[in-house]
């Protein structure tokens, strides 16, 4: 029993300090893209709605703006989402390309695995608004490359 109760206050310490590394972020609701729609539009009576393109997509996509404002808030403390590493500048001065470009991929991961588990959450034809904002960044990075490059579809969602 008393090493069940030692071990115990060992645990609690190492828990209250693993929490307090991560720190407070606080990004300017300004800096996370709209999402360009709003949930629930056309309803097809199966659990799909309209979304961007003519594309069904799940009815409650996009999420609330707040919650999904907290998870990305959230993502970019930790420096990843499930595993996914996340860059996100923070600065609401920077707002260069890649900033932008950045700014729209972190959104764009959060929101496809809102729900907690990868790939389990609202698709980008739910935010049409952060996926153009993604695919131009990108395009405007491509044609600044010294070596002219295009950036493929994997650069696109991957944020490279």
């Amino acid at each position: 029993m008393i090493k069940m109760r030692f071990s115990t206050i060992l645990i609690l310490p190492a828990t209250i300090i693993s929490a307090a590394v991560i720190p407070p972020v606080s990004i300017d609701p300004s800096l996370i893209p709209a999402f360009g729609l709003v949930a629930g539009q056309d309803p097809n009576g199966s659990g799909s709605c309209a979304g961007a393109n003519n594309v069904l997509i799940p009815c409650f996509c996009p999420p609330d703006r707040q919650e999904f404002v907290e998870k990305v808030n959230s993502a970019v403390a930790l420096g990843n989402f499930l595993g996914t590493p996340v860059t996100f500048n923070i600065d609401p001065l920077a707002q260069s390309n890649k900033d932008r470009l950045d700014h729209a991929t972190t959104s764009l991961i959060v929101l496809q695995s809102f729900n907690g588990t990868r790939g389990v959450g609202c698709p980008a034809a739910s935010a049409p608004t952060i996926l153009n904002q993604q695919k131009q960044s990108a395009n405007l990075i491509g044609r600044d490359l010294s070596d002219n490059r295009e950036l493929t579809e994997d650069a696109f969602m991957l944020g490279v």
